[in-house]
Order: C-alpha cells, then sequence, then structure tokens
C-alpha cells in the first residue's frame, strides 16, 4: 500500500509593507500547488465543468485574501474573482514594491 504524502506550505500574511513581488511568487507557487493556479486566469480552460470552474475560483480567492493582512484585505473586499484579487494588489503594490 502507497503512503499519501501531504505537504504544508504556508505565504506569510502581506501586510503592504514587504516586498509584494516575493509575496506574489510565493503565493502563485501556493496556488500551483492545491493545484488552482488556473484560476487566476480570466476564462475557463475548454475541458473544464462550470460547477468545477467555480469552486476552484472560490478556492483561489480564499486563499490570496486568508494571506493577507486585514488592512490589505480592505483594499480588495469588493473584488470577487482570484484574478480581479490579484490585479488589484498588483496595482496597488507593484510599484512600490520595485521603487
Amino acid at each position: 500500500m502507497a503512503a499519501t504524502v501531504v505537504s504544508k506550505f504556508e505565504v506569510v500574511k502581506f501586510d503592504g509593507t514587504g516586498n509584494f513581488v516575493l509575496w506574489q511568487m510565493r503565493l502563485k507557487d501556493l496556488l500551483a500547488q492545491q493545484g488552482i493556479s488556473k484560476a487566476l486566469e480570466e476564462t475557463m480552460p475548454e475541458k473544464m465543468d462550470a460547477g468545477k470552474w467555480e469552486e476552484m475560483k472560490a478556492h483561489a480567492a480564499a486563499t490570496i485574501r486568508l494571506s493577507l493582512s486585514d488592512s490589505v484585505m480592505y483594499q480588495v473586499i469588493d473584488e470577487k474573482t482570484p484574478k480581479e484579487i490579484w490585479d488589484k494588489l498588483a496595482s496597488l503594490y507593484m510599484s512600490k514594491s520595485l521603487t
């Protein structure tokens, strides 16, 4: 019988003061490890069921929000999809991180 290996990864919550680019890369890796990184795309993959797509987007959005401090989460609270959350965070913090 094969043993199941469960890996647990954590990303430090982004509070708006750290390096956004590094946080973003770590979170993308976390989403990939969870098998839900495609949820950052705008359109549903062709061979995916619509219900599964909605579930994947909800899981990805929750993962992103849970990786944010309260003060940063308030800035994206009205965004519904993982892509909207991701883009809003990038517009707010990408330039600050690069300077």
